[in-house]
């Protein structure tokens, strides 16, 4: 019997420099992207935020209680239901605090919108990830659309939290389950029927991969994107106590 030998401390740094490198470019790319358009669409934003205010305060409220009841919590925990937890804002809180704290402790000198960017770009790549994992093997691309599905809704709400944590709102308050709803519907609905439509593509060889990589990254920036819009333009006229 053969065993396989342990990766290489040589192997194990070839990899944290190739993973460091790429995230760089993805940050890169991110800034690039979202500074070109931040100005115009805070001001698209804006114009909606005194009619979202109110709608996201009152379905958190409303989605707090659901979201805590067992049923839900038994149903969120079967395979491809993890749309169901992101949709309902339900995120490990502790853990967005820690992420959050060490991203400002890494880059102390860059504002904000930086610091969300960087959250951006990183889930990005996790969600790139997924789309390779889900869609490598192409007869089981299909069976795995639901499970991608849930997976980059999972990655789309705990951003939503990061970069709300980010620009100052507590991740404990009611009303980011709600924003989760309004960003993640505002912003992926058009992107998540271009990925359902993209299924049975992905089915390709080779083609199934790449579209599937293309589709969930592309999901995480818009989502990414409009909690940026949405959190900045809070900010210009405030409703809520930041911390």
């Amino acid at each position: 019997m053969t065993t396989t030998p342990p990766p290489s401390a040589d192997s194990n740094d070839s990899t944290r420099d190739t993973f460091q490198a790429v995230t760089q470019v993805m940050q890169a790319v991110v800034a690039v992207l979202d500074n070109a358009t931040a100005s115009t669409g805070n001001a698209v934003v804006s114009k909606f935020q005194p009619f979202l205010e109110p709608v996201t305060a009152t379905v958190g409220q409303v989605v707090g209680p659901i979201a805590n009841l067992p049923f839900i919590r038994y149903a969120t925990a079967l395979p491809g239901m993890k749309w169901l937890l992101a949709a309902l804002g339900q995120v490990n809180v502790e853990s967005v605090r820690s992420q959050v704290a060490e991203l400002r402790q890494q880059y102390p000198q860059e504002n904000k919108r930086a610091l969300a960017q960087r959250v951006m770009a990183e889930t990005a790549l996790k969600a790139a990830g997924i789309g390779l994992a889900t869609n490598f093997v192409p007869p089981v691309a299909f069976a795995l659309t639901l499970v991608d599905i849930g997976a980059i809704a999972a990655l789309q709400a705990n951003m939503i939290y990061r970069i709300a944590t980010i620009y100052g709102y507590s991740p404990t308050d009611h009303d980011r389950r709600g924003e989760v709803l309004a960003i993640w519907l505002l912003s992926s609905t058009t992107a998540g029927m271009v990925k359902s439509g993209l299924s049975i593509a992905e089915l390709i060889p080779g083609l199934g991969a790449i579209l599937g990589v293309a589709t969930d990254t592309s999901l995480i920036y818009s989502v990414g994107y409009f909690a940026c819009r949405y959190y900045e333009t809070k900010r210009s006229a405030p409703t809520e106590i930041l911390v």
